[in-house]
């Protein structure tokens, strides 16, 4: 009986001192026969150990050494089988591995290729949630001073969350409370298969698009596995790389995800959700009803009192007057409507009357010399008639017509003299001596030509030079412009600057 069934034959080969061998392999087929028997006896085996020497590769697989107090094996997880796994496999990790026991032939070492792996206690789940929450709270996700306050009064509010869920009516109907508020709905699949990433990239659509002033991400209750998209790191990073406030509401109050630790803002429910946003809006509504009815209250209070002052006025004198005055001064105001063209008329006449006189002026005084002159040549000629008449014999003659020429010239000369006499008045008051003289003066700014008329443009230390009637009086400004104070004159009584002077006899 082969005392060895197990092994393969192998040929038979001479060995030395003329003893005969059995069997004779080569290493590799030393190594393939003992995987075919390993295959055969250990395939789909669980091995317990401590993870030690975790060491994923750049393409993915992921080697480890499972070890206890006395031994060890090295393992191999390739990467189809890596990448399904939910939770970082580290050092000190106690885990049970399914696979099948080999021989890696480059160094004739037993592996055990693993196509499962648990950790032990906590589920793969919960410790996949743990690790997760500890690297992103190193990494300050979790800090509060990062958190952002939610708008006070926001006008438009993002969704993400199944389409088809009651969570998604549930907040419509909380939201609704505002007609005003405009919702955007990002439609996501919020479990199972590519459900991290379609939230994920909701969540960053609305953030960037503009649309919205805070993002509601949330779902109804569920298992761990049912909300295990919002424990996804691709989903914590969305959130916290969303440009807007985030509110994670999911599942029930006991139901805490990754989500709720990153958003700005954790609710309980969807519903709690909704209503932490319409929350504000609700204070500031209440805050306006009050102001609103304080304003209705002081306006009665005001509209009472205005009552009682204008029955308090109806009984007076004062008012059963008011009508008659208002009457008068309509007349007064429509009298004045009526005689405005008429004084402008008026005016233009008096300007072109003066405009006449100012021409003229010169012209007068040539033919008032020239008037001189003749009268002075004619009583000079006159002196020499009585001489002439006297050597003639006609006394009674010259008298005669002496008397008679002087009075000729005297009536042309009243004549001419009543003439010129309004156009010198009108010239004299023309004059701005004469309007000096009559206590008028002239202030101009030092190095300026023109008069000042407007105080506001002088500052304190400005030069001034004040012309008299007898002389000129430098000044210095020494405060800004003083308050014109009207005095009680009646207009009728109140001379203008070039009204004549009235005549004292």
């Amino acid at each position: 009986m082969d005392p060895d069934p197990v092994l393969p034959r192998g040929p038979l080969r001479p060995a030395p001192g003329g003893l005969v061998s059995r069997r004779v392999f080569t290493v590799a087929e030393l190594i393939g026969a003992v995987n075919d028997l390993l295959r055969q006896g250990f395939a789909g085996i669980w091995v317990e150990g401590e993870v030690t020497n975790a060491n994923p590769s750049a393409r993915g697989h992921l080697y480890f050494t499972l070890k206890d107090e006395t031994a060890a094996i090295d393992c191999v997880m390739w990467a189809s089988r890596a990448r399904r796994l939910k939770f970082q496999v580290e050092d000190g990790l106690a885990a049970l591995a399914m696979g099948s026991l080999t021989i890696y032939p480059q160094r004739g070492r037993f592996q055990l290729v693993v196509d499962t792996l648990e950790p032990q206690g906590a589920g793969a789940l919960q410790l996949a949630f743990e690790q997760l929450k500890k690297r992103l709270a190193a990494e300050g996700l979790f800090a509060e001073e990062r958190k952002r306050p939610l708008p006070a009064l926001p006008q438009r509010v993002g969704i993400v969350t199944s389409a088809s869920g009651a969570a998604l009516r549930d907040m419509l109907k909380i939201l609704r409370r505002f007609p005003h508020l405009r919702v955007v709905v990002a439609p996501a699949t919020v479990q199972g298969e590519g459900a991290a990433a379609q939230i994920a990239r909701a969540i960053r659509r609305l953030g960037s698009s503009g649309l919205v002033d805070v993002v509601i991400a949330g779902r109804g209750g569920g298992s761990l596995e049912d909300l295990w998209a919002f424990n996804e790191e691709e989903v914590a990073r969305a959130i916290a790389a969303c440009e807007v406030p985030v509110i994670s509401g999911v599942g029930h109050q006991v139901d805490f995800t990754i989500a709720d630790f990153v958003a700005d803002l954790r609710a309980a429910t969807p519903t709690h959700a909704a209503e932490l946003v319409v929350a504000r809006l609700e204070e500031q509504q209440r805050r306006l009803d009050q102001a609103s009815s304080a304003l209705v209250r002081d306006i009665v209070r005001h509209l009472e009192r205005a009552r009682r002052r204008l029955a308090a006025l109806e009984g007076s004198a004062g008012l059963a007057r008011l009508p008659h005055r208002v009457r008068h001064l309509r007349a007064r105001l429509e009298v004045a409507r009526r005689l405005e063209p008429a004084l402008a008329r008026v005016l233009a006449d008096r300007r072109r009357r003066l405009e006449v006189a100012r021409r003229l002026a010169p012209r007068l005084n040539e033919l008032l010399t020239d008037r001189r002159h003749r009268l002075a040549r004619a009583e000079a000629s006159l002196r020499s008639v009585p001489r002439r008449l006297a050597a003639s014999g006609h006394r009674q003659l010259l008298a005669s017509r002496t008397h008679q020429l002087i009075r000729s010239t005297r009536t042309a000369l009243e004549r001419l003299g009543a003439r010129l006499d309004p156009l010198e008045k009108s010239l004299g008051h023309l004059n701005p001596r004469a309007v000096l003289e009559r206590g008028f003066s002239i202030t101009t700014v030092e190095g300026e030509a023109a008069p000042l008329r407007d105080p506001a443009r002088v500052r304190p230390g400005t030069p001034l030079t004040t012309v008299l009637a007898r002389g000129i009086l430098p000044s210095v400004a020494t405060g800004g412009a003083a308050p014109r104070r009207r005095r009680n004159v009646p207009a009728g009584d109140q001379p203008g600057l070039f009204d004549e002077p009235e005549e004292t006899s």
